[in-house]
């Protein structure tokens, strides 16, 4: 009799093992971390700060991401104002408190707005927002990114615990590293992995002044969008891999973090893609990095629901 206990006891074991082992990879905690949504409601109208003119043909809303959500197990999203509705955060707003239990969120503040601290203030601590985005890649030769006038801004952020994200040409990486040595107490994230150039015939002198961010540890690159840099707009983009194994080889497993850009409808990558394009095609990656920057990274930067 205990013999036979014994062997049911291994089999089971054996047959949990194989289980176990043969479980999906979507079984891994994923977490995106740059989901842009927008739809066309008159609620919410859109004020694109460079292109006033500007109306979308399409709708990405909130509730196309719960549905790919739950067709590719995603557990949380940092949802991202796309820059249509301009500084007015209302729609994000909305779409947060509509599904509080899979969302944070980011809106958008007008850099050159001296209550910008006092907005910043409304959006995080009224409206429940986690952190802002910022996009000097349209102000080239702007410096107000590490102007006195933004030390404030920053100053509010560090007490409130914001993050904020950049969409950043590498030229202005040095003002960004900056800012990061003045106010450590901010968690940043640099969108599309820095933005390296591959319209140039040599994109690694600029592209590498984005390395001088690794010594701060509040920094982390989302290591992400393929289609955004690659010049061949063909996945699976071949032309991108040696930059994201360069972040990666630079800043580490634990310094990456992963995003999508938008919900459905995907008219560049759909997400078996991208999810793919990590597993497949980064093939510098370990199981155990693709666990971090897939999902684990993220929770510390970002407090999501129940977590």
């Amino acid at each position: 009799m205990a013999r036979m206990a014994t062997t049911r006891r291994g089999f089971f074991g054996a047959l949990a093992g194989a289980l176990a082992s043969a479980a999906p990879a979507n079984d891994r905690l994923l977490i995106d971390t740059h989901l842009e949504i927008w739809d066309i409601d008159p609620r919410f109208p859109f004020a694109h700060p460079e292109r006033p003119e500007f109306k979308a043909k399409d709708r990405a809303p909130v509730e196309n991401q719960i549905e790919q959500m739950k067709d590719f197990n995603i557990r949380y999203a940092v949802l991202i104002n796309p820059r249509y509705y301009g500084w007015d955060n209302r729609y994000i707003a909305h779409a947060l408190h509509l599904h509080p239990d899979k969302f944070v969120a980011h809106g958008l503040l007008d850099p050159l707005d001296p209550k910008a601290p006092e907005k910043l203030r409304y959006w995080i601590a009224d409206q429940g927002m986690h952190g802002m985005r910022f996009s000097p890649i349209y102000h080239r030769q702007s410096t107000w990114l590490n102007s006195k006038e933004h030390y404030p801004l920053w100053k509010e952020a560090e007490r409130l615990g914001a993050v904020f994200n950049y969409y950043i040409a590498p030229e202005q990486m040095p003002m960004l590293a900056d800012m990061a040595e003045r106010f450590p107490g901010v968690k940043i994230v640099v969108d599309h992995a820095g933005k390296p150039d591959l319209k140039l015939a040599d994109p690694w002198p600029e592209f590498r002044k984005m390395f001088a961010l690794k010594k701060f540890p509040q920094v982390w690159i989302s290591s992400s969008e393929p289609y955004e840099m690659s010049e061949i707009k063909e996945y699976p983009y071949p032309d991108t891999w040696v930059f994201y194994k360069a972040i990666y080889d630079e800043f580490g497993p634990e310094r990456i973090i992963w995003g999508t850009g938008y919900p459905r409808p995907r008219w560049e990558l759909p997400m078996d893609k991208e999810i793919e394009f990590v597993d497949k095609w980064c093939d510098f990656y370990s199981d155990a990095d693709r666990e971090l920057l897939l999902g684990k990274n993220a929770l510390k930067i970002w407090k999501f629901p129940g977590r």
